[in-house]
């Protein structure tokens, strides 16, 4: 059982640390045992009850309040259990010094049932359309319940999240249909979008899209700093407090040797782990999330996991997943959007757990109109640098015909960059060379016009570049030029080129469907037709099933198979190993820009 602090308090003694601060101080040996380890992450810690053992995280309860930690004394190991507490032991030779430190009780979420953010009777629909992609929608945010929101492709997550931040407008059609949103800030409730932005922050692809799109001429340092006036550049000269702010978040996240490196030199999974430091510098009282763990290593995700978990400890957070695997244990609430309207509820034990998903399709019926090729490139003593800094070194690698393939590595190991390289939008350096020879362009292709037309890349980065909004028909016929847009009217036979590419993949529905109008996944597959319809030599892969649900993700599985049954040749860029399907016949592995490995798949 634990024993309040009261109760033992004539085995403390009292001590005064450099400061003033007050501190409690016990000597033990052995060290007590603590199951679960993090670093204690600013601020104070929320009660404390202590010795011997717990039997539930329940029965601790808040008994007093002391000062922060006085970390100037030896080595500190620093331990923490449970959203409940905070302890630190401090070596000093060969005496372990246990400190433990409480929150003051009004900072105690019990929980404090304090809105934050209130959704009332709110309709959102697709633009162009009448369909609701909110319908009569209400949702209550409290302070410190940390949410979910589940929900396939198309349930309007993503949409969710802006309208909590401020960015997207509820209609406004009749009485009926004028549902408003509140955002708690300092001065009261206020139906102001602009306070919506002061009280939260938001990750989200759409963000990442917008800063590769516009190609921010700043480094990962610069980007972060921006976030204290949630602007594009910095709008005032960083004090030194800012900038060491900025530098701790920054480490927390395992992103130190990002500070200096250009936005664009960065890969994806890189670029998002400083928007979520950018986010986190004005420690915003609601954090959302969408995606955040999409095209994060295992590492990466981990790390960026346990970041957040201190992040809650000072804001709350909403997150969106389509891989219940990575939700963290300190999720609380889940929301799971159906026809527009919330089933809300508290977190299930097995909702944490990985979904039973059925095992992907081996392969979907036969694709007609879909014509295979096969290219061979050959890439020698190539380098890489992008904005003067070197991303990819040495790299000798021959595709030969009828070889698909799959990239592995980590973020930042080189994988995006190389694919660009094959597809020409990033050059060797002096003294290497690539040879690509595609047999439906002729040959050896050394224009840059012919060589966008036989190798396609589909990627969320060329999502980003598709800033128009047209239909589908219009996205996929694009494709037979390879342009971003429409310039010149479709012939009879482009047109019947089309349909049958949309009707093979089943996207018939969204012929004439506005693209902003398409949930991650239906965009996704869009592109993907838009690269067939150019009947290329080579399709290039990167991250195809990032921000996919799990029926999408079969069902794509499924369609790439078979695309390569049929002989359409791929290079596959993955983080997760189960997205491999059975037609990859080669693995080749990435570090630090240089190749490790290259095998057979068996």
């Amino acid at each position: 059982m634990w024993k309040a602090a009261a109760a033992v308090k004539d085995e403390w003694r009292e001590g005064l640390a450099s400061g003033g601060e007050t501190f409690l101080e016990k000597s033990f040996s052995p060290e007590p045992h603590f199951p679960k380890a993090f670093d204690w992450w600013g601020g104070r810690a929320e009660g404390v009850l202590f010795g011997g053992k717990a039997k539930r995280m329940q029965d601790i309860r808040p008994t007093l309040s002391v000062g922060r930690l006085p970390c100037r004394a030896g080595k500190v190991k620093r331990r923490r259990e449970g959203r409940c507490f905070s302890c630190a032991v401090v070596m000093k030779g060969n005496r372990r010094i246990l400190f433990f430190l409480c929150r003051p009780l009004e900072r105690i979420v019990e929980p404090s049932r304090r809105p934050l953010i209130e959704i009332e009777h709110v309709f959102v629909t697709y633009p162009g359309t009448e369909r609701h992609i909110l319908n009569d929608f209400n949702l209550t945010l409290y302070e410190g319940e940390h949410a979910v929101i589940r929900g396939g492709n198309g349930a309007g997550k993503s949409t969710l999240l802006r309208l909590l931040r401020g960015e997207q407008w509820p209609d406004q059609i009749d009485h009926r249909r004028a549902g408003r949103v509140l955002w708690h800030g300092p001065e009261g409730a206020d139906p102001s979008p602009l306070t919506g932005r002061k009280v939260t922050s938001l990750v989200s692809a759409m963000q990442q899209e917008r800063v590769v799109h516009q190609e921010w001429r700043v480094d990962g340092e610069r980007l972060v700093l921006g976030g204290f006036s949630d602007a594009i550049y910095i709008a005032q000269q960083p004090t030194s407090e800012m900038c060491e702010t900025a530098y701790q978040l920054v480490r927390l996240l395992g992103g130190v040797h990002l500070l200096k490196k250009p936005v664009t030199a960065m890969s994806q999974g890189q670029l998002r782990l400083m928007l979520v430091a950018r986010s986190l510098v004005r420690k915003p009282e609601v954090l959302l999330l969408d995606e955040v763990t999409d095209g994060l290593d295992a590492r990466a995700r981990n790390t960026l996991l346990d970041a957040l978990e201190r992040a809650s400890e000072l804001s709350t957070l909403v997150m969106t997943t389509h891989r219940p695997e990575t939700l963290p244990s300190w999720i609380g609430r889940q929301i799971v959007l159906e026809n527009g309207k919330a089933v809300d509820g508290p977190m299930l034990e097995t909702a944490v757990e990985p979904e039973k998903e059925p095992a992907p399709v081996a392969s979907a019926p036969e694709l007609k109109g879909i014509r295979g090729c096969s290219a061979r490139i050959a890439i020698k003593d190539a380098s890489v640098f992008i904005d003067r800094v070197p991303v990819l070194y040495d790299i000798n690698w021959t595709i030969n015909p009828g070889e698909n393939w799959a990239v592995l590595g980590g973020n930042g190991a080189g994988k995006s960059t190389l694919l660009r390289l094959l597809a020409g939008d990033e050059i060797v350096a002096y003294g290497g060379e690539i040879v690509r020879e595609l047999p439906r362009q002729g040959g050896v292709v050394d224009r840059l016009e012919v060589l966008r037309k036989g190798v396609r890349l589909v990627s969320d980065r060329q999502q980003a570049t598709y800033t128009y909004d047209i239909t589908g028909e219009e996205l996929v016929f694009s494709g037979i030029d390879n342009s971003v847009g429409v310039y010149r009217e479709p012939s009879e036979k482009e047109l019947a080129q089309v349909t049958d590419i949309l009707a093979s993949l089943h996207l018939e529905f969204l012929a004439k469907r506005t693209i902003r109008s398409c949930s991650t996944g239906e965009f996704r597959r869009l592109l993907l037709a838009r690269a067939l319809a150019g009947e290329p030599d080579l399709l290039l892969l990167d991250e195809p099933f990032s921000g996919l649900d799990a029926p999408s993700r079969n069902e794509f599985f499924a369609l790439l198979n078979q695309l390569a049954r049929q002989g359409v040749q791929m290079i596959l860029v993955t983080h997760h190993k189960a997205d491999i399907f059975p037609a990859i016949t080669h693995m080749l592995q990435l570090e630090n820009g240089r190749i490790s490995a290259i095998w057979e798949q068996g």
